[in-house]
C-alpha cells in the first residue's frame, strides 16, 4: 500500500473487499435456490426426455444463467449490502468508524458506488450478452419444456416489400404452414403467393412448396394464375423474426424493444417493457436506499442477521409486487407506459428518502 494513500481510501477498499465475498455468497445461495425450484417445476418434462435429460438441462440452464442473474440482481445486491453492514456492526467496526469521525453516509458511499457500477454491468449483460444467445436459449426451452408451435404470425420485410402471414410456425423444425405472401414488384405491381409449407434453408431463403401465384397491376389481376411445386423465397425474414413477437422480453435488447414498440403502435405491451428496461439500472440503488436505513437505523436489526435479511427480502418482494401491478396496468392500457415503467422506482425512491430522513443515520 502506498504511503501517501489516504485513510478514507483504505476504508473504501476495506468495505469493498468485505462486500465482494458477501455478494458472491449471496449470489450462490439465491441462484442455487432459483435453480432447484425451477428444476423441480420442470421435473416431469426432464424425466420425459430420458437419456437426453442431462445434456439438454445443462445446455438450457447454462444459457439461462445470465437471465437468472438479471432477474435476481436487485435482491442479491441488497441482501449482500445487508450482510456487510451486519458483519461490520457485530465486530463493532461501524461504531469505531463513526467514533473516529466518519459519518454513516461516508461509510455507505463505497457500497452505493459498487451497487451503481454493478447495475451498469448487469445492464450490459442484459443488452449485449443475453440477446446474443436468445435464439439458442429459446430453442432449448422449446425443445425441452414448451410447445413448439406459434400460430397466426404476421411479419414484414420492408427492404424487399414482403408481407408474410403464416397460419402456423414450428420453432424446432423451422417450418411454416398455410402461408400467404404479398410481394411488391415495382410501382403499381403486386404478387400474391399462397403456399402449403415453407422450410428455412438458410442464407436468407425459405423453400416453399405447393404454390399458387397471382400477379396484379394497378389493382387488377393479370392472368393466368400460376401453379408451382417449389419456390425459393429470398427475404430478410428469418427464424428469429418469426419468434420475435413471442419472445420473452427478458431476452430482448432495449433497441429490439424499441423496434417492436414502433412496429406495433397499438400494442401497449412493448412500450411498457421498453420503459421498464430503461428504469432497470435504478432498481438496485433504490432498493439499497430503502433497505439500508432499516438496518443501520434500528439497533435490533443491526445485530440480528436473520431479522435484517427478512426485512430486506420484504423490501424486495414489496417492490416487485408493486412493479408487476404497474406492468399489468400498463400492458392492459390502463396506465401510461412511462408511468408503468417508472412509477415503482420513483415511489420507492421517495419512500427511501423519507425513511432515511426519519432514521437520521
Amino acid at each position: 500500500m502506498h504511503k501517501n494513500e489516504s485513510p478514507m481510501t483504505k476504508l473504501d477498499k476495506y468495505i469493498i473487499l468485505t462486500f465482494i465475498p458477501a455478494l458472491l455468497i449471496t449470489a450462490f445461495i439465491l441462484l442455487g435456490i432459483y435453480l432447484i425450484v425451477d428444476i423441480f417445476q420442470k421435473l416431469d418434462d426432464l424425466l420425459a426426455l430420458e437419456s437426453q435429460a442431462v445434456t439438454l438441462a445443462l445446455n438450457y440452464y447454462g444459457l439461462l444463467l445470465p437471465v437468472m442473474i438479471v432477474r435476481l440482481f436487485p435482491a442479491i445486491v441488497l441482501i449482500a449490502v445487508g450482510f456487510v453492514l451486519v458483519k461490520l456492526n457485530k465486530a463493532n467496526e461501524l461504531m469505531a468508524m463513526q467514533v473516529s469521525g466518519v459519518s454513516m453516509y461516508r461509510i455507505l458511499l463505497p457500497l452505493f458506488a459498487a451497487v451503481g457500477v454493478l447495475s451498469l454491468m448487469c445492464m450490459g449483460n442484459q443488452e449485449l450478452f443475453i440477446p446474443a444467445f436468445a435464439d439458442r436459449l429459446e430453442r432449448f426451452r422449446t425443445i425441452t419444456f414448451d410447445e413448439s408451435e406459434i400460430k397466426d404470425l404476421l411479419v414484414e420485410d420492408e427492404s424487399n416489400s414482403i408481407l408474410l402471414r403464416a397460419g402456423k410456425y414450428d420453432i424446432v423444425e423451422e417450418t411454416m404452414h398455410s402461408i400467404f405472401i404479398l410481394k411488391g414488384q415495382g410501382e403499381n405491381r403486386l404478387t400474391t403467393i399462397s403456399a402449403k409449407e415453407g422450410k428455412w434453408i438458410g442464407d436468407k431463403t425459405w423453400y416453399l412448396t405447393g404454390l399458387i401465384i397471382n400477379n396484379y397491376e394497378g389493382g387488377k389481376w393479370i392472368p393466368p394464375t400460376e401453379t408451382e411445386e417449389t419456390y425459393f423465397l429470398e427475404t430478410e425474414i428469418g427464424p428469429e423474426d418469426m419468434r420475435e413477437g413471442e419472445r420473452d422480453p427478458n431476452l430482448t435488447s432495449l433497441f429490439q424493444l424499441w423496434k417492436l414498440a414502433k412496429k406495433n403502435p397499438d400494442n401497449p405491451r412493448y412500450p411498457v417493457f421498453f420503459q421498464t428496461r430503461l428504469s432497470y439500472p435504478f432498481i438496485a440503488p433504490v432498493l439499497v436506499l430503502l433497505g439500508v436505513p432499516f438496518i443501520v437505523g434500528f439497533e435490533r436489526l443491526r445485530k440480528n442477521l436473520f431479522l435484517s435479511i427478512s426485512v430486506l427480502i420484504a423490501v424486495v418482494c414489496g417492490f416487485f409486487v408493486f412493479n408487476i401491478f404497474c406492468t399489468n396496468l400498463g400492458t392492459t392500457g390502463n396506465l401510461h407506459p412511462v408511468l408503468a415503467g417508472w412509477l415503482p422506482v420513483m415511489i420507492f425512491a421517495i419512500i427511501g428518502f423519507i425513511v432515511l430522513d426519519w432514521t437520521k443515520i
